[in-house]
């Protein structure tokens, strides 16, 4: 399923290390402008991409992903169970910044994926444009903080 590669060190040599980010959203048209929107070598790559919740599970136990990119509404299933999996999933010391973009950008919504695991809650037709700065640089409140060496 090409996991060889997507585990494989950056050719470059360079100190950053690129984030993976696994892509969460069922509808293929945005799926490809976040693709786009969301990659930069050497910066942040999407990694692996899933259209429903059993999917995102599935991929989430095959390899380890630096972001989570989460709608909530799926084909199938939803992406607050995907949260919180993630976050059952990953050790404390190396947990994934999760970051929520949604249609349904509700109080009641936001309360529900920041109780579930989300560290930030996006509107697709208000925050889009603060995806990829929260994407390269934001850190999940759910791990320590790592120290420098």
């Amino acid at each position: 399923m090409g996991i060889a590669e997507e585990r494989s060190p950056g050719l470059n040599g360079s100190t950053a290390i690129e984030r993976r980010i696994l892509l969460i959203e069922d509808s293929t048209v945005l799926s490809r402008r976040l693709v786009d929107l969301l990659s930069e070598p050497g910066r942040v790559a999407v990694a692996a991409q899933a259209a429903t919740q059993s999917d995102a599970v599935l991929k989430l136990q095959e390899a380890t992903y630096d972001v989570l990119v989460v709608d909530i509404e799926l084909a199938e299933g939803n992406g607050v169970a995907v949260i919180r999996q993630a976050r059952q999933l990953y050790p404390p010391d190396a947990q994934p910044l999760i970051v929520v973009l949604t249609n349904y950008a509700s109080d009641f919504v936001r309360d529900h994926c920041f109780a579930a695991g989300a560290d930030y809650f996006l509107d697709k037709m208000r925050d889009i444009a603060l995806l990829k700065a929260v994407v390269v640089d934001g850190r999940s409140k759910w791990t320590p903080p790592a120290v420098s060496h």
